[in-house]
C-alpha cells in the first residue's frame, strides 16, 4: 500500500530494484489454463476498499487466489510469439523485460556470461528494441545506447548520449567509462 526508492539500484539497461517499491507485472499467466493475459484487460470480479478490514469483507475464494508472477525468460519469448505484444507499447514491455530477465544472470557477477541457449533469441531480441526505442527521449536513448554498448557498437555510443539533456550528464559519464574499459 505504500513504498520508496530508498536503496534503490539503477542498472545501465534501464532496469530499477527498489526493494520497498515493488513493480506490479503488466502481463501473467492463467494458473488455470496456462494461458497469457495482459493484466489490465483481466475480468475485474470485485474490490478491495483502501483499509478494508478484509478479514470481514473480502471473500473466501480471494483469499486463497495465487497472486500474479513475473516471467521466466523463456515465458517472454514465448508470449512474443503469440502476437500479445501486437501493439507497439506492449512489444517494447516484453522485449525490455526479456532483456533485463537474461541480463539477471551477468548483473551481480562480472565474469558470468550469458547461457549459450540464449544467446541468439538475446540478440534477436535487442535488434528489434533498439528500432523500437525513440531517440527523441533521452531515456530512450540512453537504452539505446546500453544496447550498443552491448554490441560493442562505441562510436553509436557516444552518438546516442550526444546532447542528452544535463540532468543525465551522470549516465553519460558512466557509460562513457563503461565503453572506454
Amino acid at each position: 500500500m505504500s513504498g520508496n526508492t530508498f536503496n534503490a539500484i539503477l542498472w545501465s539497461d534501464g532496469k530499477q530494484e527498489t526493494p520497498i517499491l515493488t513493480e506490479f507485472p503488466a502481463i501473467t499467466r492463467c494458473r488455470a489454463c496456462r494461458g497469457f493475459y495482459w493484466v489490465d484487460d483481466a475480468e475485474i470480479k470485485g474490490e478491495i476498499e483502501f483499509f478494508m478490514d478484509e478479514s470481514k469483507y473480502v471473500p473466501a475464494e480471494w483469499k486463497r487466489a495465487k497472486p500474479t508472477k513475473y516471467f521466466t525468460i523463456n515465458e517472454y519469448m514465448k508470449v512474443l510469439e503469440t502476437g500479445l505484444g501486437a501493439d507497439e507499447e506492449k512489444e517494447r514491455y516484453l522485449r525490455v523485460h526479456y532483456w533485463w530477465a537474461v541480463n539477471d544472470f551477468v548483473r551481480l557477477d562480472e565474469n558470468a556470461q550469458i547461457p549459450s541457449r540464449y544467446v541468439k533469441k538475446y540478440h534477436e531480441n535487442l535488434a528489434k528494441l533498439f528500432v523500437l526505442l525513440d531517440e527523441r527521449d533521452p531515456k530512450d536513448r540512453i537504452m539505446k545506447a546500453e544496447i550498443a554498448m552491448e554490441r560493442r557498437d562505441f562510436a553509436q555510443v557516444e552518438r546516442l548520449q550526444s546532447d542528452l539533456p544535463e540532468n543525465f550528464g551522470w549516465v553519460v559519464d558512466k557509460m562513457l567509462e563503461l565503453s572506454k574499459e
